[in-house]
Protein backbone atom coordinates (compact mmCIF):
# COMPACT_ATOMS: atom_id res chain seq x y z
CA UNK A 1 0.00 0.00 0.00
CA UNK A 2 2.90 2.52 0.53
CA UNK A 3 3.72 2.20 -3.13
CA UNK A 4 0.25 3.35 -3.89
CA UNK A 5 0.62 6.28 -1.44
CA UNK A 6 4.11 7.45 -2.87
CA UNK A 7 2.75 7.39 -6.41
CA UNK A 8 -0.30 9.20 -5.63
CA UNK A 9 1.26 12.05 -3.69
CA UNK A 10 3.97 12.20 -6.33
CA UNK A 11 1.08 13.04 -9.11
CA UNK A 12 0.07 15.55 -6.85
CA UNK A 13 3.20 17.92 -6.46
CA UNK A 14 3.18 20.47 -9.57
CA UNK A 15 3.11 23.78 -10.25
CA UNK A 16 0.44 26.19 -9.62
CA UNK A 17 -0.71 29.63 -9.11
CA UNK A 18 -2.87 29.61 -6.31
CA UNK A 19 -1.57 30.10 -2.63
CA UNK A 20 -3.52 29.51 0.28
CA UNK A 21 -3.93 32.63 2.60
CA UNK A 22 -4.33 30.67 5.84
CA UNK A 23 -7.69 28.97 7.54
CA UNK A 24 -8.22 32.08 9.90
CA UNK A 25 -9.07 34.93 7.53
CA UNK A 26 -12.75 35.70 7.38
CA UNK A 27 -13.94 35.07 4.20
CA UNK A 28 -17.81 35.45 2.12
CA UNK A 29 -20.25 32.91 1.69
CA UNK A 30 -22.81 33.65 -0.57
CA UNK A 31 -26.04 31.30 0.13
CA UNK A 32 -29.56 32.52 -1.52
CA UNK A 33 -28.25 35.75 -1.57
CA UNK A 34 -26.93 36.22 1.95
CA UNK A 35 -23.43 37.03 2.49
CA UNK A 36 -22.25 34.82 5.27
CA UNK A 37 -18.76 35.21 7.20
CA UNK A 38 -16.87 32.08 7.83
CA UNK A 39 -16.64 30.50 11.04
CA UNK A 40 -13.19 30.40 12.70
CA UNK A 41 -11.64 28.43 15.06
CA UNK A 42 -12.05 30.41 18.72
CA UNK A 43 -9.00 30.46 20.83
CA UNK A 44 -11.08 31.91 23.24
CA UNK A 45 -13.89 28.86 23.20
CA UNK A 46 -11.14 26.17 22.68
CA UNK A 47 -9.88 27.60 26.37
CA UNK A 48 -12.72 26.48 27.96
CA UNK A 49 -12.59 22.94 26.74
CA UNK A 50 -12.84 20.11 29.60
CA UNK A 51 -10.34 17.19 28.79
CA UNK A 52 -12.62 13.79 29.53
CA UNK A 53 -10.48 12.02 31.96
CA UNK A 54 -12.96 8.56 32.22
CA UNK A 55 -11.93 6.87 28.91
CA UNK A 56 -14.61 9.45 27.28
CA UNK A 57 -17.01 6.71 25.89
CA UNK A 58 -18.78 9.62 24.54
CA UNK A 59 -17.18 12.56 23.30
CA UNK A 60 -14.86 12.29 20.39
CA UNK A 61 -11.78 13.71 20.51
CA UNK A 62 -11.74 13.53 24.40
CA UNK A 63 -13.06 17.09 24.77
CA UNK A 64 -16.38 18.56 26.28
CA UNK A 65 -17.40 21.92 27.73
CA UNK A 66 -19.36 22.96 30.70
CA UNK A 67 -23.17 23.49 30.79
CA UNK A 68 -23.85 27.14 30.10
CA UNK A 69 -24.98 28.76 33.29
CA UNK A 70 -28.82 29.92 33.01
CA UNK A 71 -29.12 33.98 31.69
CA UNK A 72 -32.19 36.21 31.87
CA UNK A 73 -34.96 36.36 31.69
CA UNK A 74 -36.11 33.35 33.68
CA UNK A 75 -40.21 32.70 34.16
CA UNK A 76 -41.21 29.43 35.78
CA UNK A 77 -37.79 28.78 37.84
CA UNK A 78 -38.72 32.14 39.55
CA UNK A 79 -41.61 30.44 40.97
CA UNK A 80 -41.14 27.08 41.19
CA UNK A 81 -37.80 25.55 42.50
CA UNK A 82 -36.51 21.94 40.86
CA UNK A 83 -38.60 19.50 42.18
CA UNK A 84 -37.75 16.32 43.38
CA UNK A 85 -37.35 13.03 40.34
CA UNK A 86 -39.17 10.18 40.55
CA UNK A 87 -36.78 7.32 40.09
CA UNK A 88 -38.68 5.72 37.49
CA UNK A 89 -38.41 9.35 35.59
CA UNK A 90 -34.95 9.51 36.47
CA UNK A 91 -34.07 5.76 34.86
CA UNK A 92 -35.52 7.12 31.52
CA UNK A 93 -33.26 10.27 31.74
CA UNK A 94 -30.34 8.13 32.80
CA UNK A 95 -31.12 5.65 29.47
CA UNK A 96 -31.10 8.54 27.29
CA UNK A 97 -28.49 10.23 28.13
CA UNK A 98 -26.36 7.10 27.73
CA UNK A 99 -28.08 6.41 24.44
CA UNK A 100 -27.44 10.08 23.04
CA UNK A 101 -24.58 11.09 24.99
CA UNK A 102 -25.63 13.75 26.75
CA UNK A 103 -25.69 14.64 30.85
CA UNK A 104 -28.74 13.47 32.05
CA UNK A 105 -28.97 16.37 34.30
CA UNK A 106 -29.83 18.70 30.66
CA UNK A 107 -32.61 16.39 29.58
CA UNK A 108 -34.44 17.13 33.59
CA UNK A 109 -34.05 20.50 33.19
CA UNK A 110 -36.63 19.85 30.27
CA UNK A 111 -38.88 17.15 31.81
CA UNK A 112 -39.10 19.96 34.78
CA UNK A 113 -39.70 23.05 32.53
CA UNK A 114 -42.50 20.91 30.58
CA UNK A 115 -43.97 18.64 33.25
CA UNK A 116 -42.92 18.74 36.49
CA UNK A 117 -41.60 15.57 35.46
CA UNK A 118 -44.37 14.04 34.87
CA UNK A 119 -46.88 15.80 37.08
CA UNK A 120 -48.62 17.27 35.07
CA UNK A 121 -50.04 15.27 32.48
CA UNK A 122 -52.51 17.24 30.40
CA UNK A 123 -52.18 18.04 26.84
CA UNK A 124 -51.28 21.83 26.64
CA UNK A 125 -53.21 24.54 24.64
CA UNK A 126 -51.28 24.36 21.98
CA UNK A 127 -51.33 20.58 21.92
CA UNK A 128 -48.08 19.32 23.32
CA UNK A 129 -48.28 15.90 24.31
CA UNK A 130 -46.40 13.83 27.07
CA UNK A 131 -43.80 13.67 29.32
CA UNK A 132 -41.61 15.79 27.31
CA UNK A 133 -44.61 17.69 25.30
CA UNK A 134 -43.98 17.27 21.76
CA UNK A 135 -46.06 18.67 19.23
CA UNK A 136 -47.68 15.58 16.92
CA UNK A 137 -45.94 16.93 13.87
CA UNK A 138 -42.10 17.53 15.83
CA UNK A 139 -43.01 14.27 16.75
CA UNK A 140 -43.60 12.85 13.26
CA UNK A 141 -40.25 13.59 12.56
CA UNK A 142 -38.18 12.85 15.81
CA UNK A 143 -40.55 10.82 17.70
CA UNK A 144 -38.20 7.68 18.03
CA UNK A 145 -38.83 3.88 20.52
CA UNK A 146 -37.62 4.46 23.76
CA UNK A 147 -39.56 1.36 25.89
CA UNK A 148 -37.86 -1.22 23.59
CA UNK A 149 -41.23 -2.44 21.90
CA UNK A 150 -41.08 -1.49 18.67
CA UNK A 151 -42.98 1.63 18.14
CA UNK A 152 -42.73 5.68 19.48
CA UNK A 153 -45.62 6.29 21.09
CA UNK A 154 -46.16 10.14 22.00
CA UNK A 155 -47.89 9.04 25.31
CA UNK A 156 -45.07 6.98 26.26
CA UNK A 157 -42.39 8.30 29.04
CA UNK A 158 -39.72 6.11 27.95
CA UNK A 159 -40.07 7.09 23.92
CA UNK A 160 -40.73 10.74 25.29
CA UNK A 161 -37.25 11.05 27.31
CA UNK A 162 -35.65 9.67 24.54
CA UNK A 163 -36.85 11.65 21.77
CA UNK A 164 -36.28 14.93 23.39
CA UNK A 165 -32.56 13.46 23.37
CA UNK A 166 -33.16 12.78 20.05
CA UNK A 167 -33.96 16.34 19.17
CA UNK A 168 -31.76 17.98 21.05
CA UNK A 169 -28.82 16.28 19.19
CA UNK A 170 -30.78 16.73 15.71
CA UNK A 171 -30.83 20.44 16.79
CA UNK A 172 -27.07 20.69 17.65
CA UNK A 173 -27.13 20.85 21.37
CA UNK A 174 -23.09 19.21 21.35
CA UNK A 175 -22.11 22.11 19.13
CA UNK A 176 -20.48 24.56 22.03
CA UNK A 177 -22.48 26.74 24.70
CA UNK A 178 -24.17 28.20 21.83
CA UNK A 179 -24.97 25.27 20.95
CA UNK A 180 -26.42 24.53 24.01
CA UNK A 181 -28.65 27.18 24.16
CA UNK A 182 -29.36 27.40 20.35
CA UNK A 183 -31.02 23.61 20.89
CA UNK A 184 -33.10 24.58 23.52
CA UNK A 185 -34.46 27.36 21.87
CA UNK A 186 -35.41 25.12 18.85
CA UNK A 187 -37.53 23.36 21.55
CA UNK A 188 -39.36 25.99 22.89
CA UNK A 189 -39.01 29.46 20.94
CA UNK A 190 -38.25 31.61 23.67
CA UNK A 191 -35.35 32.70 25.84
CA UNK A 192 -36.91 31.92 29.30
CA UNK A 193 -37.62 28.72 28.61
CA UNK A 194 -33.98 28.21 27.53
CA UNK A 195 -32.88 30.17 30.97
CA UNK A 196 -35.47 28.35 33.25
CA UNK A 197 -34.20 24.39 31.62
CA UNK A 198 -30.63 25.55 32.25
CA UNK A 199 -31.33 26.87 35.49
CA UNK A 200 -32.56 23.40 36.87
CA UNK A 201 -30.36 21.27 34.95
CA UNK A 202 -27.73 23.31 37.06
CA UNK A 203 -29.93 22.44 40.51
CA UNK A 204 -29.58 19.05 39.52
CA UNK A 205 -25.80 18.90 39.43
CA UNK A 206 -24.85 20.43 35.68
CA UNK A 207 -22.66 18.45 34.34
CA UNK A 208 -20.13 18.27 31.06
CA UNK A 209 -21.39 18.08 27.28
CA UNK A 210 -19.09 15.90 25.43
CA UNK A 211 -18.44 18.09 22.48
CA UNK A 212 -16.22 20.84 20.55
CA UNK A 213 -16.57 23.74 22.65
CA UNK A 214 -15.55 26.09 19.33
CA UNK A 215 -17.87 23.92 17.37
CA UNK A 216 -19.16 26.61 14.86
CA UNK A 217 -23.08 24.78 14.98
CA UNK A 218 -24.85 22.63 12.63
CA UNK A 219 -26.23 23.80 9.29
CA UNK A 220 -24.72 25.65 6.48
CA UNK A 221 -23.85 24.71 2.56
CA UNK A 222 -20.48 26.27 2.45
CA UNK A 223 -19.12 28.19 -0.36
CA UNK A 224 -18.90 27.06 -3.59
CA UNK A 225 -17.51 29.49 -4.80
CA UNK A 226 -14.02 29.00 -2.92
CA UNK A 227 -10.97 28.10 -5.24
CA UNK A 228 -9.64 24.65 -4.47
CA UNK A 229 -6.47 23.90 -2.28
CA UNK A 230 -3.54 24.35 -4.63
CA UNK A 231 -2.22 20.66 -5.80
CA UNK A 232 0.72 20.92 -3.91
CA UNK A 233 -0.84 21.68 -0.31
CA UNK A 234 -2.72 18.54 -1.02
CA UNK A 235 0.50 16.29 -1.41
CA UNK A 236 1.80 18.01 1.56
CA UNK A 237 -0.90 16.87 3.68
CA UNK A 238 -1.18 13.26 1.81
CA UNK A 239 2.91 13.16 2.45
CA UNK A 240 2.63 13.95 6.23
CA UNK A 241 -0.33 11.53 6.53
CA UNK A 242 1.28 9.19 4.57
CA UNK A 243 4.66 9.00 6.48
CA UNK A 244 2.21 8.43 9.70
CA UNK A 245 0.93 4.77 8.36
CA UNK A 246 0.99 2.23 10.86
CA UNK A 247 0.76 4.67 13.97
CA UNK A 248 -1.58 3.20 16.67
CA UNK A 249 -5.19 4.46 16.76
CA UNK A 250 -5.90 5.75 20.59
CA UNK A 251 -8.88 7.06 21.53
CA UNK A 252 -8.68 10.69 22.10
CA UNK A 253 -4.44 10.96 21.32
CA UNK A 254 -3.08 13.80 19.72
CA UNK A 255 -0.08 12.70 17.80
CA UNK A 256 2.67 12.82 17.34
CA UNK A 257 2.83 9.18 17.28
CA UNK A 258 -0.94 7.99 18.26
CA UNK A 259 -3.72 9.61 16.74
CA UNK A 260 -7.54 9.42 16.86
CA UNK A 261 -9.65 10.13 13.50
CA UNK A 262 -10.06 13.64 14.23
CA UNK A 263 -6.34 14.89 15.43
CA UNK A 264 -5.02 13.01 12.66
CA UNK A 265 -6.87 15.57 10.07
CA UNK A 266 -6.33 18.13 11.59
CA UNK A 267 -2.78 18.03 12.18
CA UNK A 268 -2.54 16.88 8.65
CA UNK A 269 -4.09 19.72 7.74
CA UNK A 270 -1.92 22.33 9.86
CA UNK A 271 0.92 21.22 7.84
CA UNK A 272 -0.30 23.66 5.28
CA UNK A 273 -1.47 26.12 7.55
CA UNK A 274 -4.88 25.58 8.26
CA UNK A 275 -6.42 25.27 11.24
CA UNK A 276 -9.31 22.87 11.91
CA UNK A 277 -11.13 22.33 15.07
CA UNK A 278 -10.62 19.37 17.21
CA UNK A 279 -13.21 17.13 17.04
CA UNK A 280 -14.96 15.15 13.94
CA UNK A 281 -18.21 17.03 14.17
CA UNK A 282 -17.03 20.32 14.61
CA UNK A 283 -14.40 19.55 11.50
CA UNK A 284 -17.57 19.21 9.46
CA UNK A 285 -19.27 22.36 10.76
CA UNK A 286 -16.05 24.29 10.12
CA UNK A 287 -16.08 23.65 6.14
CA UNK A 288 -20.29 23.84 6.03
CA UNK A 289 -19.55 27.58 7.54
CA UNK A 290 -18.02 28.52 4.83
CA UNK A 291 -14.59 26.92 4.79
CA UNK A 292 -15.11 24.48 2.22
CA UNK A 293 -17.90 22.80 0.34
CA UNK A 294 -19.92 19.62 -0.43
CA UNK A 295 -18.77 17.16 -3.69
CA UNK A 296 -21.23 14.28 -4.61
CA UNK A 297 -20.19 10.84 -3.93
CA UNK A 298 -18.16 10.05 -7.01
CA UNK A 299 -16.37 13.43 -7.51
CA UNK A 300 -14.31 13.26 -4.30
CA UNK A 301 -10.72 13.88 -5.01
CA UNK A 302 -7.41 13.04 -2.95
CA UNK A 303 -7.87 15.38 0.08
CA UNK A 304 -11.46 15.82 0.60
CA UNK A 305 -12.87 14.45 3.64
CA UNK A 306 -15.15 12.56 4.68
CA UNK A 307 -17.60 12.88 7.53
CA UNK A 308 -20.53 10.07 9.04
CA UNK A 309 -21.91 9.08 12.04
CA UNK A 310 -20.97 5.97 14.45
CA UNK A 311 -21.01 5.28 18.14
CA UNK A 312 -22.50 8.61 18.65
CA UNK A 313 -26.05 7.90 17.13
CA UNK A 314 -27.40 8.93 14.26
CA UNK A 315 -27.53 12.80 14.89
CA UNK A 316 -24.13 13.47 15.42
CA UNK A 317 -20.90 12.80 13.10
CA UNK A 318 -18.39 10.64 14.78
CA UNK A 319 -15.51 10.00 12.55
CA UNK A 320 -13.64 11.83 9.95
CA UNK A 321 -11.44 10.09 7.22
CA UNK A 322 -9.19 11.30 4.10
CA UNK A 323 -10.01 10.72 0.97
CA UNK A 324 -6.76 8.70 -0.57
CA UNK A 325 -7.39 6.99 -3.73
CA UNK A 326 -10.86 7.59 -4.85
CA UNK A 327 -10.70 4.99 -7.98
CA UNK A 328 -10.57 2.61 -5.12
CA UNK A 329 -12.35 4.25 -2.36
CA UNK A 330 -9.75 4.35 -0.13
CA UNK A 331 -8.71 7.09 2.36
CA UNK A 332 -5.81 7.58 4.78
CA UNK A 333 -7.01 7.67 8.21
CA UNK A 334 -6.74 7.00 12.04
CA UNK A 335 -8.87 4.13 12.63
CA UNK A 336 -9.62 0.74 13.41
CA UNK A 337 -5.93 0.18 14.85
CA UNK A 338 -3.58 2.30 13.28
CA UNK A 339 -3.37 4.50 10.50
CA UNK A 340 -4.01 3.09 7.31
CA UNK A 341 -6.08 2.61 4.15
CA UNK A 342 -9.85 1.44 4.59
CA UNK A 343 -12.41 1.00 2.28
CA UNK A 344 -15.00 4.18 2.45
CA UNK A 345 -17.44 2.58 0.45
CA UNK A 346 -19.43 0.25 3.29
CA UNK A 347 -20.02 4.17 5.00
CA UNK A 348 -21.96 5.43 2.35
CA UNK A 349 -25.65 3.94 3.80
CA UNK A 350 -25.04 5.40 7.13
CA UNK A 351 -27.39 7.98 7.81
CA UNK A 352 -25.17 10.66 8.30
CA UNK A 353 -22.36 10.96 4.97
CA UNK A 354 -20.85 13.20 3.44
CA UNK A 355 -17.90 14.10 1.31
CA UNK A 356 -16.15 18.03 1.60
CA UNK A 357 -13.58 19.86 -0.15
CA UNK A 358 -11.61 22.73 2.03
CA UNK A 359 -11.45 25.77 -0.05
CA UNK A 360 -8.62 28.04 -0.35
CA UNK A 361 -9.13 31.54 1.53
CA UNK A 362 -9.69 34.22 -1.09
Amino acid sequence: MKVLATGIVVALVMPVALVLMGAAAIVSTVSGGAVQAACTVSDAASAKAVVLTDGDPAGEGGLGFELPAPGTPRLASLRNPAATIPDAVKVLYLAASDRYHLPWTLLAGVGMEETAHGRTRATSSAGAQGLMQFMPESWARYGVDGSGDGRANIGNDADSVMSAANYLTASGVTAGVDGVRRALFAYNHADWYVNDVLYYAAAYGGGVVAGDPSDCGIGGVGNPALPELPNQQIATVLAFATAQLGEPYVYGANGPSAWDCSAFTRAAFAQIGITLPRTAAAQQNWVAQGNGYRVPLGQERPGDLIFTDSYLGPNRVGHVMIVFDPAEQLTIEAGGSRVGHYDYGHWTDHHLFSIWRVGAAT
